[in-house]
């Protein structure tokens, strides 16, 4: 399976955890291509990153959006940056650039007009501070 398709099914998943307020993948209802999306490393590595570190992320996502509160984040942006950040950061297969512009183009696709903008720019953000560490 394509992994930008993988991609988009993580961050439809992590949608739906947001929305149920639950991050334990394993007991989301999948749909069929999701399902199959699970079944890959990326996927389950990722969903495992979200799972296992979502305060964390959030945590550095908080720190990252200027004048903005995580709570108010559209949930599909919030998605895409969470998903993005797992892989930036507990993913070691997928390189930072790689996570940022996926990112970006799921931006383009789910959010509205600015969302891949703010993506770009907190990711970006975010990566320029982990490699000054």
């Amino acid at each position: 399976m394509d992994r930008r398709i993988i991609r988009e099914n993580i961050m439809q998943f992590v949608y739906q955890m947001d929305v149920t307020d639950n991050f334990d993948y394993e007991q989301l209802t999948c749909v069929e291509e999701a399902e199959k999306a699970l079944k890959q490393n990326q996927a389950t590595d990722t969903l495992n990153a979200i799972r296992d570190h979502i305060s964390e992320i959030d945590k550095l996502i908080s720190k990252n959006i200027d004048n903005w509160d995580i709570n108010r984040l559209p949930k599909a942006d919030l998605a895409i940056l969470r998903t993005a950040l797992a892989e930036i950061l507990y993913v070691d297969s997928i390189p930072a650039n790689v996570s940022i512009n996926e990112a970006v183009e799921l931006g383009k696709i789910y959010g509205d007009e600015r969302s891949y903008a703010f993506i770009n720019s907190v990711l970006g953000k975010i990566n320029r501070e982990l490699n000054e560490q």
